[in-house]
C-alpha cells in the first residue's frame, strides 16, 4: 500500500498576513495615485488584474465592465511583478500571489496562528479555512472547533496535504448532503493541490498556464513565418522531454498489467 508522507519544506516567509501586507504597502507607496487605500478594494483590484492577465482586450469587454481601466491594471501588473521578483527572488508570480497568497488575509484567525506559527503551510491553511460557518450545517463554534479537531489530527499523524484535503472534502460533502445542497456543493475551486512555492514542479505548471492563456489568444494571422521557425525550434526539446515522459509511462502501465 502507497504510504502519502509529508514532505520536507523549506519556510515559506511569504506565507503571513504581515508578509502580504508588506507586499501590497510596496505597491501602494509604488502607485499611490492608482492604489485604493481600503484592503477589500485593493484585493477586488489585483483579483482583476490576474484576469485581465488570462484574457485579452477583446475578450475583457464581455459581461460586466471592469471599474478600473485596463491600463491602469497593466500598470499595477507591472510594478507588483517587479515588487515579488525582487522580495521572493522570482519564485512567486503574480498569479501565485493572487491566487494563493492574498487569500490568507481572509482565512479564520486559528487558521492563521496554525500557519504563521509554522504547523502547517499554505495549502494545509487553505484547506482547513474551508471550513467556516458560511457553509450549511456550521456554527461559527462548530467550525473553529471542527477546524481545531482536524489540525490536531493532522499533526498527530503527520498527515499530507492531499490527505487533509481529502477529509475536508468529505466534512463539507456530508455537511451540504444534510443540509439538502448534495454533494455537488463542495467547493473544489479551492482544490490547491499541495502548493510549495519553492517546489521547482509549481513554477512548471505556473509557466504551462501562462502559456496556455496566451495560445489561446493568439490568431493564425498574427504570427510571421520567422516566428514560426523560432517556435518550432523552442518546441523540439519540449517534445522531445515530453516524448520521454510518454514512454516511461506507458512503460508502467505495462508493468502494471503483468503484475
Amino acid at each position: 500500500m502507497r504510504v502519502t508522507r509529508r514532505r520536507q519544506r523549506r519556510p515559506d516567509p511569504l506565507a503571513s498576513r504581515a508578509a502580504v501586507r508588506f507586499i501590497l504597502e510596496r505597491l501602494r507607496n509604488a502607485l499611490p495615485a492608482i492604489i485604493p487605500r481600503r484592503e477589500k478594494e485593493l484585493i477586488s483590484m489585483l483579483r482583476a488584474t490576474r484576469h485581465i492577465q488570462r484574457y485579452s482586450a477583446t475578450d475583457t469587454k464581455r459581461g460586466r465592465p471592469s471599474f478600473w481601466k485596463r491600463e491602469e491594471l497593466l500598470r499595477v501588473a507591472a510594478h507588483l511583478g517587479d515588487i515579488l521578483d525582487r522580495e521572493t527572488s522570482g519564485h512567486i508570480s503574480l498569479a501565485s500571489f493572487v491566487d494563493h497568497y492574498l487569500r490568507l488575509l481572509e482565512f479564520p484567525p486559528d487558521v492563521i496562528e496554525a500557519l504563521e506559527g509554522g504547523e502547517i503551510n499554505l495549502s494545509e491553511a487553505a484547506q482547513l479555512a474551508r471550513i467556516t460557518h458560511l457553509r450549511p450545517g456550521y456554527s461559527p463554534g462548530r467550525a473553529k472547533s471542527t477546524r481545531a479537531e482536524l489540525l490536531s489530527t493532522h499533526l498527530q499523524t503527520k498527515g499530507s496535504g492531499p490527505q487533509l484535503r481529502r477529509r475536508v472534502n468529505e466534512l463539507l460533502g456530508a455537511s451540504s448532503a444534510e443540509a439538502g445542497g448534495g454533494a455537488e456543493a463542495v467547493d473544489s475551486g479551492l482544490d490547491l493541490e499541495d502548493f510549495d512555492p519553492y517546489d521547482p514542479t509549481h513554477l512548471f505548471w505556473d509557466q504551462i498556464k501562462q502559456l496556455g492563456f496566451a495560445l489561446r489568444d493568439i490568431r493564425r494571422e498574427d504570427v510571421m513565418d520567422e516566428e514560426i521557425d523560432e517556435l518550432l525550434k523552442a518546441c523540439e526539446p519540449v517534445l522531445t522531454v515530453l516524448s520521454r515522459i510518454q514512454r516511461r509511462r506507458e512503460k508502467k502501465k505495462v508493468l502494471k498489467l503483468l503484475i
